[in-house]
C-alpha cells in the first residue's frame, strides 16, 4: 500500500520563524526570513498530523531545526514512531553543489554527510539534497562533472548507512526534465533517486519567484493568473518513471474545496499510468487561512486519487 505522508512545511506558518540563506550571483550572502508564530513545535507535528490527517508517514525540512544536532530531530522521530508513522524524508537545503569553488563545495558535501549520518541513525527512509541551490547563480546547460562527483560520493555515503539519497526538481536547472534525467543517468540509479515534486517546474515556479522577489514598491500581481501548465504536466510525464518519492504540491485551496493551481487528479493519473506506487507526501505551500484545514483538503484529494487506488 502507498505510504501517504505530509510534510511539516505545510504547517510552517504555525511552527515558528524560518530562515533560508543562500549566495547570490554577486557572491553576497542573502537571507530569506519569515517570522511565523510558534503555535506548536516541529516535534509536536507528527502526533498532531497523525490525528488530523490519518496519514501513515511524515516528512520534515531541515531549516525548521536549528541544525544537524538539534535535539528536536530526536523528538520528531520519537513522536512519529509513537504515533505509528513512517519517517519518510527530510529535505536538506544546505550548500550549493553547483558552486565552482572546490573548497566551499567540499565543506557543503561534508555538512550533507553529517545530515545523512544523523537521519540514517533516526530511521528515515530518504534524505533529499539539492542538485545545486534553487537560488544558485550557477545555471549550467548540462550537469557539471563536479556535481556528479559530489552526488556520487553522497550516494555511496548514504548507501553505506542504509538510507536512500534523492534529489528533487527544485528550481534552476533541476526543474528542466532533460537536465535532471541527464544528472540521474550520470550518477546512476545505484547511488541516486528522484523526489518528483508535482509543482516545481518553470511554468509555475517562474511567476512565483517573480512575485516573491519583486522590487520594493512593485504593484502586487496574482502569480496564478493566466497560467499555462502544459509544460508542467509534460515534465511530470518525463520524470514519472524515475520517481521514488513524490511531493504532492498545492498552493491554493478554495472555499469550495477546489485545489490548485496544479490539477492533482491529472498529475496523479500520470503517475498511475507510469506504475508509481511509492510514497506520496502532501506539501501545501499556500498562505493564510487555516493551514490544517487546507492541508487536510489536499490530503483528501491525494488519498482519493493515489495511484495505488487507481
Amino acid at each position: 500500500m502507498t505510504v501517504l505522508s505530509v510534510s511539516s512545511y505545510s504547517l510552517r506558518e504555525q511552527l515558528g520563524p524560518i530562515s533560508i540563506a543562500w549566495t547570490d550571483q554577486n557572491g553576497e550572502e542573502q537571507v530569506f526570513a519569515q517570522d511565523f508564530p510558534a503555535l506548536l513545535t516541529v516535534a509536536d507535528f507528527p502526533a498532531r498530523a497523525a490525528e488530523a490527517f490519518a496519514v501513515s508517514g511524515v516528512e520534515a525540512v531541515a531549516f525548521q531545526f536549528t541544525g544537524v544536532d538539534d535535539p528536536a530531530l530526536d523528538a520528531f522521530a520519537t513522536r512519529a514512531a509513537g504515533a505509528g508513522l513512517t519517517l519518510v524524508n527530510v529535505a536538506v537545503d544546505s550548500g550549493d553543489l553547483l558552486g565552482t569553488d572546490p573548497d566551499r563545495r567540499a565543506a557543503d558535501v561534508a555538512e550533507l554527510e553529517r545530515w545523512i549520518d544523523r537521519l540514517a541513525g533516526l530511521g528515515f527512509r530518504f534524505v533529499r539534497v539539492n542538485p545545486g541551490s534553487p537560488f544558485s547563480p550557477h545555471r549550467p546547460t548540462e550537469p557539471p562533472a563536479h556535481l556528479v562527483e559530489a552526488l556520487s560520493r553522497l550516494g555511496d555515503h548514504a548507501n553505506a548507512r542504509g538510507i536512500r539519497l534523492l534529489v528533487e526538481n527544485h528550481g534552476g536547472p533541476s526543474s528542466d526534465p532533460a537536465w535532471m534525467t541527464a544528472l540521474l543517468d550520470a550518477v546512476g540509479r545505484e547511488r541516486l533517486g528522484l523526489l518528483l515534486d508535482l509543482g516545481n517546474f518553470d511554468a509555475l515556479l517562474a511567476p512565483l519567484m517573480a512575485a516573491m522577489f519583486a522590487a520594493p514598491g512593485t504593484a502586487p500581481t496574482d502569480p496564478f493568473a493566466g497560467l499555462d501548465l502544459t509544460d508542467l504536466y509534460a515534465g511530470i510525464e518525463a520524470l514519472a518513471d524515475r520517481a521514488e518519492l513524490v511531493h504532492v504540491k498545492a498552493h491554493q485551496v478554495g472555499e469550495d474545496g477546489t485545489v490548485g493551481p496544479v490539477d492533482l487528479v491529472r498529475a496523479l493519473d500520470i503517475l498511475a499510468r507510469h506504475g508509481f506506487t511509492g510514497p506520496l507526501t502532501v506539501e501545501y505551500e499556500g498562505s493564510g487561512g487555516d493551514p490544517w484545514a487546507r492541508t487536510g483538503r489536499v490530503v483528501e484529494v491525494t488519498a482519493a486519487h493515489a495511484p495505488a487506488a487507481a
